[in-house]
Parts: C-alpha cells; structure tokens; sequence
C-alpha cells in the first residue's frame, strides 16, 4: 500500500510538473491575439447615410454585420453588466480562468453532455483564432492564452475585445452590430431589459432569439434579469421592473427591403468611391459610414412620383429620374426606373434625349453670337441635306424664332440650326454643359439637331444643371464624405466647378441665361408649372423610327435655380429591347416632374432667375476648343 500511495503521489507529482512545463512553453511560445489587430482585420459593415444623417441601408459582409465599439463608454453600463451576469460574474477578479468551470467542462467533455465553463477572456481568445474544437488541447491552449492576455492587458481592454468579437445571432458580430440587429439603437442606449436580451443571446444566438423562439427567449432573459440581481448589479426594485421587450423584425435592419432605386444609389456609390481610391474591402475593414447627397424626402418624392404616375400604365415602360442641386452637383434624388433588386439602372443607361438637346443646340448658337430672335424654318415635313423631318410638336412658321421653336418643339428648326452652326458644335456646347452624347466614332451629322445622339438621364440633368447654375458646370456625385467608425470625418468630395460655355465667366452666365429664357417660354406654353415658382423646362419625345406618332423616349427636364431635374421615360420588352411608345401629349414624364418638384420646393422659398443682357450684343466668334 506504501509502494501504491508512493507511486501514486510521484504520478500525481509528474502530472502536476508536466501541464506546469507544458504551461510555462505555451505561454511562452503562443501568442496572445492582439485586440487591435483582430479589430482592424475584421470585415465590418458599411453604412450608407442620406444628406441628414439618417441610416439609409448597409452593406453587410458575407461573414456578418460588425461594426466596432472603439472605447467601452460607447456602451451603456446596463448591457455591461448583463453581460458579466449572463456570462463572467467573476471577470474583474478572474485571473482569465475559472478552476470550476474548467472542472465541469472537463465533465462535460468526457460525458459528452452540454455546458461548459469558458470566462469571458477564453471566449474571446476562441473567437480571436478561430479554433473551436471539442478537444482537451484546444481548451488549454485556450486557458494558457486566456491567463497570459489577463497578465497583459487591462480587464476594460479584454471585455471590450469581447464585446466586439462575440455572436449576437441576426448576422449580427459585436455588440455595435447586435443594438441595431434588435432594437434599432446604439449601445450606449441599451437598457437593462434590453441589455438581458442581448446578453442571453451570446449562448444560443438563434433559439434564443425572440422572433425565433419566444418560449426559449423568454426563459434565458428571465435568467440574465435573475442573475442581474443576484449578483447585486441592479436593485430588487429594477428587477421588478423589468419587461422584456420587443425586438426588430429579423433582419430589417440588414437593408434587404431597401428599394430598387436606394439598390442602385448604393451601386452608384460604391463605384464613386471606387475611382476616388477607396476600394469596397477598405470600406469593410474599416467599417466606414458614408454621407451621401441624397435627401431623404427628395427622394422619398422621386419614388412616390414615378409609382402614382405609373400605376395604370403598361409593365413595360421605365421611367428614370434624377435631380441634382446645381450649386453643389450633389445627387439629391435617383431613380433607378426598376423598382426590383438588382434590376437594370436606366437612370444612366444611354437613350436618345430627343426634343431635350434642343437648349444645348441654342447654347452652340448663342455661343457664337446668333440670339434667341433670330429666325429659322420650322415648317414640316421638311428636306434638310437630303433627308426628310417632321415636328412631333404643332411646329411653327417658316421664319420661326428660336424662343419660338422651344416652345412648340420644332424639330425642323432645330435642324436647321445644327445645318447652320454644324452638329460639331451642338455636340460640343452639350458636352461642355456636362451632357456627354455618343456620336460613336465617326463625325456627328444633323442627329445632333434631332437628340439622336445618346446620352443617360444623370447626363441630361447634369447638364440643365449647368444652365440652372449660371453656365457652371459641376461633375455630379452621390458621396459627401467619408466617415471612420467614431464619426469622424476622414474624406470629403467636392465637385470642381468651371465656367461652361466661355472661358470669360460673364459670357458663360448669359449663354446660360438665354438659354433658361427660352426654356421658361416653354414651361409658361407647355402646361407645366408650379404656382408661385419661376421654372424652365423642356418637353418633348424622342421619335421611335423618324415617326412622329411613335416615341423612343419621352422627357421632361428642368430646374429652378435651387434644383434640376430630368424624367425618361422608355419601354422595353423582357429582353430589354427598346419598343415604341404611342403618343400621350408627353404628360406621363410631365406629371412625375412636377409632382416631384412641387414636394421638393414645398418648404423652400421662391428664388428667381438672374436678370439677363441679350447675348445678340456679343461679337460672332469662333468656338472655343474642347479641350479646357
């Protein structure tokens, strides 16, 4: 019996010196997971904000929302101490292990039966590597790691770490992620009903969630508020209460109930970004919120009038809008013209703007002297350099005026004044106003008269963008700054403005204002108005095939001096083959602009267009090159 007690004691003895040994070389030879590190390598969501600040989608990893907590004062004390009551009581006098925990998930393992008895610090040492074997290696690996990272840095570092790296179920990495997934709040908002929910989370993130399982959530909340109490971290008066509280819907939050129109918003940012230098992964890893122009209720009119205008129209037609403040070349609303997912953007696909070139065929004109009195045929059918044009308008006389033209869209007029100032210089003036056609490879011809030429509903609004500004041309962008994960700004984009018609600014302003002169003729004619508001507008068709009863594409663009704005409107068939749109007195495009500009001015005040000096009093002169 002495010699079995002896053995016994010096196998205990070896025991005790081996795992001391073979603690002492892991601690040496495993490194402790850096928090900042973790944190800086992890995939985070994107946050997409209107102009105001407010949460207009996200854009979730593959792997999950997470969005980091930087400092643990951004989360309440109430979610802090569900969070040691649900999980780690002891986690400020632990030294990152628990003997009898670790002595009942020894139990556990061996009798293959749940529960377990990981602090805080081993859970985020597992989440940190990744390794989540059942095996006894894996556990005291994660021991070792867990007693050496308690030696090196501060407990608040830890459970911060913690916090970040934990599953909230939802998608949901972190406890920034988790507020919002649940309740729509940031952390530091969290109360302790709220808090106890979250924190019962971390142990089953799918049963016991609420809108999964209510039986289930309730049970676990109910222990977390228990365990609140019963380890002193709130009054028995705060326990009595507590309610558990309703949840968002699953999934919600993650932004796939967003629109068509916000779906390609977000596209449309992304692909900014991208040729700024900021690439998608930069955004993720480091969990960016971008500040985009668009105006939560501009565009919130965008959609409701492209919806009310087309709701008894044919499944086929698309109608695109986009408005843009001429003062900044911000974004403000977009639509998308698909209301599906994923669909086709035609906002900036290339279509025939037709009768809404004809203010950048004046400009070419005006730029070269030639005023908006003089005269030109706009009598139809009509043979102009061999080809035959029609009006798709009343026309007008023989000796039409341009202003004349504008408003009756006469296209045989405009035609005529492309023959006189050659179509180079339609296609110029349009591009110098940001409205960039496709003329293709060979030299433009008189299509550039009739809006042949084509061109995306973000270039025409661009360039009546530049008429609403003075002759001032600004690149059009959807991103106004780019914010780290504090709110801190750390990019902003500004759009670079230049004088568009002259290099002489004054001379470019009055292009402009005749120009705009021209178009408040055809608003004040064309039945398109706001009460109390100066406006200048275009209407008119693009023809489907040179028929004058047939449209390709009907629009309507305009501004006022504080917003410019452009509806398309074409029809496809389900290959998205352009079809042919039968005439409706051009109403279709004409309600959905005036109905999203009279709810965009609605709050703003009544601002007038400059006064204006005759461009006729300029000298004839040749046109300035292309290139600036």
């Amino acid at each position: 019996m002495r010699r079995f007690r002896r053995v016994c004691l010096f196998g205990l003895l070896g025991l005790v010196l081996a795992c001391t040994g073979a603690f002492a070389v892991g601690y040496a030879v495993w490194e402790v997971p850096d928090p900042q590190v973790v944190a800086d390598g992890t995939q985070q969501s994107i946050v997409l904000t209107y102009a105001d600040g407010g949460e207009m989608t996200r854009i979730v990893p593959d792997s999950g929302n997470r969005t980091m907590i930087r400092d643990l004062d951004e989360v309440s004390l109430p979610m802090r101490n569900a969070t040691l009551a649900a999980e780690d009581a002891s986690f400020y006098t632990n030294g990152g292990f628990d003997p009898l925990g670790i002595a009942r998930a020894a139990y556990a393992q061996a009798t293959n039966s749940p529960g377990g008895g990981s602090t805080m610090t081993q859970q985020y040492v597992k989440l940190a590597t990744g390794d989540d074997e059942h095996t006894y290696t894996r556990k005291f690996k994660e021991i070792v790691l867990a007693a050496k990272m308690t030696n090196q840095l501060p407990k608040d570092e830890i459970f911060k770490a913690y916090l970040n790296t934990a599953y909230y179920g939802r998608g949901a990495w972190g406890i920034h992620a988790a507020a919002n997934a649940y309740f729509g709040k940031l952390p530091r908002d969290l109360d302790s009903s709220e808090s106890a929910v979250l924190a019962g989370m971390v142990q089953k993130p799918v049963e016991n969630d609420p809108r999964v399982n209510p039986a289930a959530a309730e049970k676990r909340w109910t222990y977390v508020a228990d365990q609140l109490l019963a380890n002193r971290l709130i009054a028995p008066a705060e326990r009595d209460g507590m309610r558990i509280p309703a949840t968002r819907e699953r999934f919600a939050w993650r932004g796939e109930q967003m629109s068509g129109p916000l779906y390609h918003i977000r596209e449309r940012v992304l692909e900014e970004l991208e040729r700024a230098g900021i690439s998608s992964q930069d955004l993720h890893r480091n969990g960016n919120t971008i500040v985009t122009s668009i105006d939560r209720d501009a565009q919130r009119a965008a959609e409701e009038a492209v919806a009310e205008m087309n709701r008894d129209q044919p499944q086929n037609l698309r109608s695109a809008l986009v408005a843009i403040e001429p003062a900044t070349g911000g974004i403000r609303a977009y639509h998308s013209g698909d209301r599906q997912i994923g669909g086709f953007d035609w906002a900036r696909a290339a279509q025939s703007p037709g009768a809404a070139i004809q203010p950048f065929v004046a400009a070419a004109g005006l730029m070269r002297g030639h005023g908006l009195d003089e005269t030109y045929n706009g009598g139809s059918p009509q043979e102009i350099q061999g080809a035959t044009y029609r009006n798709s308008g009343p026309g007008c006389a023989e000796r039409c005026t341009v202003r004349a033209a504008m408003t009756e869209s006469a296209e045989t007029a405009f035609v005529n004044m492309a023959a006189k100032f050659g179509p180079v210089a339609v296609v110029d003036a349009a591009r110098r106003a940001g409205l960039d056609l496709d003329v293709g490879d060979s030299a433009p011809g008189l299509a550039a008269g009739t809006g042949d030429y084509p061109a995306s509903t973000v270039g025409v609004a661009r360039g009546y963008a530049t008429l609403a500004a003075g002759g001032v041309v600004r690149e059009p962008h959807f991103v106004r700054k780019v914010l780290d994960s504090n709110g801190n700004e750390v990019r902003s984009f500004d759009s670079p403005a230049y004088d568009a018609f002259s290099r002489d600014h004054a001379e470019s302003e009055q292009v402009a204002a005749d120009v705009t002169e021209s178009l408040r003729w055809g608003a004040a004619e064309g039945g398109v108005s706001i009460p109390d508001r100066p406006l200048a507008v275009k209407t008119g068709i693009a023809q489907f095939g040179g028929s004058p009863d047939k449209a390709l594409t009907a629009w309507t663009a305009g501004y006022t001096p504080q917003i410019a704005a452009a509806v398309s409107i074409s029809a496809s068939d389900a290959g998205g083959r352009p079809q042919p749109m039968l005439r409706t007195g051009d109403r279709l495009p004409s309600g959905i602009w005036e109905r999203f500009m009279e709810a965009y001015l609605r709050d703003k005040p009544v601002e007038h267009f400059p006064e204006r000096t005759p461009v006729t009093s300029y000298a004839p002169r040749a046109p300035m090159p292309v290139d600036r």
